[in-house]
């Protein structure tokens, strides 16, 4: 096993943002933005995945280079990245149309589901299209962390549970109903079951019960793009180090807070639009 890694595999994204009558690309997608947060909490981190052989392919192959990732298991294809729309309402992140591109035809090969396997951690999110693979990565020891999004009630998702060690996904608040969920999703054999709660903080639920964790306070709100990915990211690296629950979920609220305080995902300039309309 790698000590000290987090793999992320799954999906990749450029935002396109239409701010004040521009667009500007981030790199984007939360695998991505998961392992650059992940990477700057000392975390060693790598993305596993397909770009497109587009400009929109070299902005986000820049970034995770520019933060100092492996990149040996970036894959570039033929074709486009995927792409999605932002619209801001009052810092609130507003998804647009989104296209896929070669997300949606990429499997992982042997030597990437490797690389998986031997990491502390590895990473997926709700849109990466490699759920067929769980199954063999779970076989053969791969702790499989899920970004469920707010999807958690879909059943592809559910099917997925029983090969899933840590589950994430976003919810509107706590109450009794969130909980007896958790509890069923306990029930397939998830350790750890994460709802993150925005402004009302995070609840977690494993073998000790549930924990409540409430949301670091950030200093400016501009842009909520990206805040639940760098939570998981700040969560999972805080548990290869070896902390506990409530240390992890601190580290994940800290982590997100920050990320309000800019546009895009993680720290990066931008870059006019790389898709033109």
């Amino acid at each position: 096993m790698k000590k000290g890694m987090l793999a992320c595999f799954g999906s990749h994204c450029i935002d396109r943002y239409h701010l004040d009558g521009e667009v500007i690309c981030f790199a984007g997608g939360g695998p991505v933005n998961s392992a650059v947060h992940a990477s700057g909490l000392g975390i060693s981190a790598v993305y596993v995945g397909a770009l497109g052989n587009d400009r929109a392919g070299e902005v986000i192959l820049h970034e995770l280079v520019r933060h100092g990732m492996d990149t040996s298991y970036v894959h570039v294809c033929e074709g486009n990245s995927a792409v999605c729309d932002v619209y801001l309402e009052d810092g609130e992140r507003i998804l647009g149309d989104y296209d896929e591109g070669v997300c949606g035809v990429y499997s992982l090969s042997e030597a990437d589901m490797h690389e998986l396997i031997q990491a502390d951690i590895c990473l997926c999110d709700y849109w990466g299209r490699q759920e067929i693979h769980f199954p063999y990565l779970h076989e053969h020891g791969a702790r499989i962390a899920l970004d469920a999004a707010d999807r958690a009630d879909d059943p592809q998702v559910r099917k997925l549970l029983p090969y899933v060690t840590y589950l994430f996904f976003s919810a509107e608040g706590d109450d009794p109903k969130l909980r007896e969920k958790m509890k069923q999703m306990q029930e397939t054999g998830v350790q750890k079951i994460i709802a993150t709660l925005g402004k009302n903080g995070s609840l977690c639920l494993d073998e000790d019960g549930f924990t409540y964790c409430r949301a670091y306070p950030a200093e400016r709100i501009i842009d909520t793009m990206g805040a639940g990915d760098a939570y998981i990211a700040g969560f999972l690296a805080a548990l290869i180090k070896g902390c506990g629950t409530l240390e992890a979920m601190q580290e994940g609220s800290r982590e997100a807070a920050e990320t309000l305080g800019y546009h895009g995902a993680f720290r990066q300039e931008g870059v006019k639009n790389v898709y033109r309309q």
